[in-house]
């Protein structure tokens, strides 16, 4: 089988996979939308404060949006990167051993870029190198 016929195979075999990373954007896309216009709706949040204390709430408040929002980001780049293997014949296939990602892996986290053993190897390495 050609280079072609055989990443059009895999598409086709993942196109279920497609629609639900495409509707976990879509619902990505959505939340973010929501975050970022309660984050930037200042002149409402701020009337009727009377303290210290309520602005720091406020702010705290911005502080976890801002950071849900950040992780959003995060999911939607691996979304599209996921996309992107699907179009291109290398979705399910795990990045550093470059064995099948286990189906099981692929229905919990249908972004992941790793098999469970080199996802923990990778976690491992990157505690590792902060602590």
């Amino acid at each position: 089988m050609d280079n072609a016929a055989d990443t059009e195979k895999k598409k086709d075999a993942f196109a279920g996979v497609r629609k639900k990373l495409i509707a976990m954007r879509e619902n990505l896309i959505r939340e973010s939308k929501a975050e970022i216009g309660n984050i930037l709706l200042k002149d409402d949040k701020y009337n009727g404060v009377s303290d210290d204390g309520d602005i720091a709430d406020i702010a705290c408040r911005d502080s976890v949006q801002a950071a849900q929002y950040s992780r959003h980001l995060a999911r939607l780049r691996a979304i599209d990167e996921a996309l992107l293997r699907i179009d291109e014949g290398r979705y399910g296939t795990c990045e550093d051993c470059e064995e099948k990602i286990s189906l099981g892996r692929l229905n919990a986290v249908p972004f992941a870029l790793r098999c469970v053993d080199c996802q923990e190897q990778h976690e491992r390495e990157s505690s590792e190198s902060e602590g």
